[in-house]
């Protein structure tokens, strides 16, 4: 159905992949594989258009879908051939409700009200929507907002649906549902692409395997989860059990946005000197909104957050950024400066911090040779690092990073490591965001599990390794078994 022939594209006279030949068959699934800077958004971006009217560039070679070179079609001219999620796919929601998201796309194709419907409760079901159907999407977390995307995706039907990095940001009952929808868009002769660092959780609904990198066709390769080194030696990496080493606490906290129920309900939390913690939960639980209450972005409705001594509500949350830090998930969001020194120096100028900081964090994240380049010139690897240096400069108490993009990226998860190691030798804190139990298991000493809003798990993580508790709570289970946790040297 789509051929790919001799496809090759350069970008500003660098050459990004060259004579790219494969086919693509009706139902069938194909993962196209590599590093992080490999071209597999690029190549994404030729099919559907982006690429050369969106993003100049030259494109040469062949993509035949159903005897028809696509190549140099508009983006908008590929709607109904082609869907497309992107990794920045929040960039993609214009519609101020699910619903109206929804109905957006359908209504542009010229479909009745009636099959409008009919799409709209259908791809509600398959992606586990239903109840959120009147939400704003600006109220959706970022594992929502992928779920509502690939349903406007499928609502549309197209022939081929192309998925960069499908997922990340989504929860256990995301993956299952993505994998269910896939099977079921399969049996009605929709084929997919999935570009991904690895086919983790993937194997089972993957025809084929390509690896950008070499351009060589595997049969589905599997992906490696061991990418950092692990030790056999346990050392005592539990936190401080000396109350005066409390740096942030939420007392009985409740918080609800002005028209919702609410999404944090009576949590208790205890943060401490040295205490390394995962916060899991399924997409929708409350993760996000909690550790903006921690940072007193947000105040409670009811209880209350204390940081570093400090009520949060009688604070700004500029004057608490010292104390607790967010790496939220996005990082092209937040890049506004021209060189990476101006953007990381951003904090320390606003707080009187010495640039020695500034230097100290670039060197930590490996990025102080390339200090007067220009951000968005990076890999999405190198923007993340860029954030986290950003927040290391401003030396805070507890580090946040909010769904880290992990995936199956070595140089991210590297990194991870050499930041919760820095902030434990310092005696301060961090939590991770995450939905990779994996990760929790190898760098946390601390679990905390949310659902629905409750606190129901604050445990060790060995705890992760029980697959009942993770499928009753809708985490997903520990891919490898054989993980030790990693080990912190005090």
């Amino acid at each position: 159905m789509l051929i790919i022939r001799n496809l090759g594209c350069e970008l500003s006279g660098r050459k990004v992949f060259n004579n790219i030949s494969f086919s693509l068959k009706e139902g069938e699934v194909i993962a196209v594989t590599g590093s992080a800077s490999s071209g597999k958004t690029i190549l994404a971006y030729c099919l559907t258009g982006i690429i050369p009217y969106r993003i100049n560039g030259e494109i040469y070679g062949e993509a035949i879908l159903d005897g028809e070179n696509i190549l140099r079609r508009k983006p908008g001219e590929l709607i109904d051939k082609i869907g497309f999620l992107m990794q920045n796919y929040e960039i993609q929601i214009f519609g101020l409700t699910v619903e109206e998201e929804l109905r957006y796309a359908l209504e542009n194709i010229g479909l009745d009200e009636k099959e409008i419907t009919k799409r709209i409760n259908y791809v509600l079901n398959v992606m586990g929507l239903e109840g959120f159907r009147y939400y704003k999407t600006s109220q959706l977390s970022s594992g929502m907002k992928k779920k509502l995307i690939l349903a406007s995706l499928i609502a549309l039907k197209p022939k081929v649906m192309i998925l960069d990095d499908p997922l990340l940001n989504l929860d256990w009952i995301g993956v299952e549902k993505l994998k269910d929808a896939i099977q079921r868009l399969k049996r009605e002769g929709i084929s997919f692409i999935i570009l991904t660092k690895c086919s983790k959780w993937l194997e089972d609904i993957i025809d084929k395997t390509i690896s950008l990198d070499n351009n060589v066709l595997h049969s589905n390769s599997e992906c490696d989860r061991d990418l950092l080194p692990y030790t056999n030696t346990r050392i005592n990496t539990n936190s401080s059990s000396d109350p005066d080493n409390t740096l942030a606490s939420m007392e009985n906290t409740w918080f609800k946005y002005s028209d919702t129920d609410y999404v944090i309900k009576n949590i208790s939390l205890v943060i401490k000197k040295r205490d390394i913690i995962s916060l899991l939960g399924p997409n929708g639980s409350g993760k996000t909104t909690l550790i903006k209450l921690l940072t007193g972005l947000l105040k409670p409705s009811k209880g209350r957050v204390v940081l570093a001594g400090k009520d949060t509500r009688r604070y700004s949350a500029s004057s608490l950024a010292r104390h607790a830090t967010i790496v939220f998930q996005n990082p092209d969001r937040y890049i506004v400066f021209d060189t990476i020194w101006d953007e990381v120096s951003f904090g320390c100028r606003n707080l009187g911090l010495p640039p020695e900081n500034i230097e100290n964090a670039l060197r930590i994240v490996g990025l102080y040779e390339k200090r007067f380049e220009a951000p968005y010139k990076l890999s999405s690897s190198e923007k993340y690092k860029v954030g986290i240096a950003s927040a290391i400069a401003i030396d805070p108490d507890i580090l946040i990073l909010d769904e880290p993009p992990i995936g199956c990226d070595p140089e991210i998860e590297k990194i991870i490591k050499s930041i919760t190691e820095y902030m434990y030798r310092n005696n301060k804190a961090a939590i991770i965001v995450t939905h990779d139990t994996d990760l929790a298991v190898k760098l946390s000493n601390r679990v905390a599990i949310l659902k629905n809003g409750i606190l129901v798990a604050d445990t060790k993580p060995e705890a992760l390794y029980n697959d009942r508790l993770a499928n009753e709570i809708g985490i997903r289970p520990v891919y490898n078994k054989k993980i030790v946790r990693e080990e912190m040297i005090a």
